[in-house]
């Protein structure tokens, strides 16, 4: 004969004592039953499954929101791992979304991960955040932010924004907020805020945005700026507490005051591209020319051309695409494949000039290769590593991560008032097709 219960469920969801018990430190606090079933009933969009996105979705599995989607297309690599905590060794060459969520339902089996391995671009991402009830924007790159935020303005999803790179973080609210009502059971009206474009309508110049790989992070800072927007998120769903709407907080981890609060607008722009605008269609906006609208800070390639090829544009997404095919058909410097490069870079007449910066050329580089950070490559550094060189020097081989600066390089060099070189060539896809055709044991520092 079957017991009858003798208790009554704080959450109001289903009758589950292991539910109660899981989340017993949460239903203690002032309200925390409401922040509980908040939770419960949320849908979170988690956008990249690294750095940020690993203690976002573990803290928020951990805390019992209902339905979780995991988007992200990358593989976990060695190299993500002093940082990206959700995965582990042996999950290396797996996909990063699938890893994440075993991890999550590790920590609750009673919730629901949803697996995305995608990319969110201009031409899913309205239909990504749709059903969402707020996305966490933990991606790496300034497309994907815009995008993303542009999509959350246009629907109506709360954006809890946040990016880390070297020692630095930031995270902020943006798009609008959107709270749990606790007497209707489910959530509110949304209420709009400013969008990404509001905060920032100009976007950084090529160059200026840092990534965790070109620029390196310190392994911590991911985990303290994505448990943060953790919070941040639990926050927003519930309605306890004060957001960071119209706030940005910065953090810097070498301060011993490593936080600060910044005030931004609380009110979208009214010039807004997206906001501002009755329609915006997103699938048909030109993200390529709206990114590329503020010129390279890197003065050589600002002033040059080639044949109307503008070297001051941006690299492409991918290695080693970006100017190839205009910039060859009328070129002093010609590329290189991976065998062809070796060939020529064991040649004693071979200069081989490395243009990332010195932190990655310092973590590995090719055994006789110079640096010269392209920053920094102009004709009086030039020629201090040209003094130092064999005077039978008579080709120069140009070296960068993926092909892309390497190319700038080559033009400037190649049309610059230098001279004495025979040759000018730089390797097609960089040092990451060095590691693929050459070398796997080349490391992948990116």
């Amino acid at each position: 004969m079957s017991r009858a219960s003798t208790w009554t469920p704080a959450l109001e969801i289903e009758r589950d004592a292991r539910a109660v018990e899981r989340y017993a430190r949460h239903l203690v606090l002032p309200r925390g039953a409401a922040l509980q079933r908040a939770l419960c009933a949320a849908r979170v969009l988690v956008v990249g499954c690294g750095g940020l996105g690993c203690p976002v979705a573990t803290y928020l599995s951990a805390n019992g929101v209902g339905t979780i989607a995991l988007c992200d297309a990358d593989d976990v690599e060695l190299s993500n791992l002093h940082r990206q905590v959700g995965h582990a060794t042996s999950k290396v060459g797996t996909s990063k979304s699938a890893s994440l969520r075993e991890r999550c339902l590790g920590l609750n089996d009673g919730i629901e991960i949803i697996e995305h391995r995608l990319f969110v671009n201009q031409m899913n991402a309205n239909e990504m955040v749709d059903g969402f009830d707020l996305v966490c924007d933990c991606s790496d790159n300034p497309r994907t932010r815009y995008v993303l935020s542009d999509a959350c303005a246009r629907r109506g999803v709360p954006l809890v924004s946040a990016a880390c790179v070297g020692f630095e973080g930031q995270l902020t609210v943006l798009c609008g907020t959107r709270c749990w009502d606790d007497e209707r059971r489910e959530f509110g009206a949304f209420t709009p805020a400013p969008c990404y474009r509001c905060l920032f309508p100009t976007p950084p110049a090529a160059g200026d945005a840092g990534t965790c790989g070109a620029s390196g992070v310190l392994g911590v800072l991911p985990g303290i700026v994505g448990t943060f927007q953790a919070l941040e998120a639990i926050k927003v769903l519930s309605g306890i507490g004060e957001t960071l709407r119209g706030k940005m907080v910065y953090f810097d981890s070498l301060s011993a005051s490593p936080t600060m609060t910044l005030n931004m607008r609380e009110e979208r722009d009214p010039r807004c591209a997206c906001c501002s605008v009755e329609k915006f269609d997103q699938k048909t906006y030109d993200y390529d020319a709206f990114l590329s609208s503020t010129p390279c800070p890197i003065k050589f390639v600002k002033t040059t051309s080639i044949n109307g090829v503008d070297l001051s544009a941006p690299p492409a997404h991918g290695p080693g695409e970006s100017l190839d095919e205009e910039l060859q058909k009328h070129s002093a410097w010609k590329r290189l494949s991976t065998g062809d490069f070796q060939s020529r870079s064991s040649s004693t007449g071979a200069l081989i000039v490395d243009v990332r910066s010195k932190r990655l050329f310092d973590a590995a580089h090719l055994r006789g290769s110079v640096n010269i950070p392209i920053e920094m490559l102009d004709e009086g550094e030039w020629r201090s590593v040209v003094a130092e060189a064999d005077a039978n020097v008579d080709t120069v081989l140009f070296v960068c991560a993926g092909g892309n600066n390497s190319q700038r390089a080559s033009a400037w060099f190649a049309n610059s008032s230098l001279r004495g070189f025979r040759d000018v060539f730089d390797m097609r896809g960089g040092l990451a097709a060095w590691r693929r055709d050459v070398d796997p044991s080349f490391p992948k520092l990116g």
